[in-house]
């Protein structure tokens, strides 16, 4: 019950804000991989619709007010580290591989100053830290570094992480509800490209899904994750998701379901 009430609550907010939202971030239009400058930073809403899920649930009594206390700060840090990369990043260093480039050439990027925002997050949540707690680090920083990877069509991070999420969410995962519910509101926008999630968006798809990950499973399968986290970084440090994707008539139907351009 305590997840489809955050579900409904996270959806309706998002899709009560997504209008209004994207008239505020007009002025911060980018170019998307079409060449349309649309507004960006539409992970802001997201966050917004996703904490009044879970907020609703702590007034009820049904979700920890310390969870909720844990959950906000995490999803906000993550979330207003990819706000400052959206505002300030030039996105000439990308992935892993090209901060740290810039860092040891004495450069620091937005890109790098997130990333150890993140780590730092994610090992202050993960307290008190022994060797159970590594998986969950690597889990929650690795998720986030995923979804940003994926986030370069309409609509292909939230998919994502609706698929992700959908199982954990189905076994009463209220952090993956609520994110399930804040992700539907905001999809039809984000398939038509009327806005963009950002690296806000992208990165906070990331930590609710590491999130719903490490509350959910075993340890076991918090290892498994983490596993194919690493595949999947490592697929989209070194190769890249759009041809991988343009290379499977499978993939690229479900990468183009929804999206009014689609088969055009």
């Amino acid at each position: 019950m305590a997840a489809i009430i955050g579900l409904v609550a996270a959806w309706a907010v998002a899709g009560a804000l997504a209008g209004p939202g994207k008239g505020m971030l007009a002025r911060g239009g980018v170019k998307n991989f079409a060449g349309k400058a649309i507004p960006t930073g539409m992970g802001a809403i997201l966050l917004v619709a996703v904490l009044s899920g879970l907020g609703l649930l702590t007034l009820t009594g049904l979700f920890q007010g310390e969870k909720l206390s844990l959950c906000g700060f995490w999803l906000t840090l993550v979330c207003l580290a990819g706000l400052v990369d959206d505002a300030f990043g030039d996105h000439e260093s990308r992935g892993f591989r090209g901060h740290f480039r810039a860092l040891f050439q004495g450069r620091l990027t937005t890109g790098m100053a997130k990333v150890l925002l993140v780590t730092l997050g994610a090992g202050l949540i993960s307290l008190p830290l022994s060797w159970q707690s590594l998986p969950e680090i690597g889990v929650l920083i690795l998720s986030v570094n995923f979804f940003n990877q994926l986030d370069l069509r309409p609509g292909r991070a939230l998919k994502v992480f609706l698929l992700i999420s959908g199982g954990l969410a189905a076994v009463g995962s209220v952090t993956a509800a609520a994110g399930w519910g804040g992700a539907l509101g905001l999809l039809p926008g984000d398939l038509r490209s009327d806005y963009m999630l950002g690296d806000a968006g992208a990165n906070l798809l990331g930590a609710l899904a590491g999130l719903a990950i490490v509350t959910a499973l075993s340890p076991t399968g918090i290892i498994i994750a983490l596993a194919l986290l690493v595949l999947g970084n490592g697929a989209g440090e070194f190769l890249s998701f759009s041809a991988i994707i343009a290379k499977s008539k499978f993939l690229t139907w479900l990468d183009q379901i929804g999206r009014p351009q689609a088969g055009k």
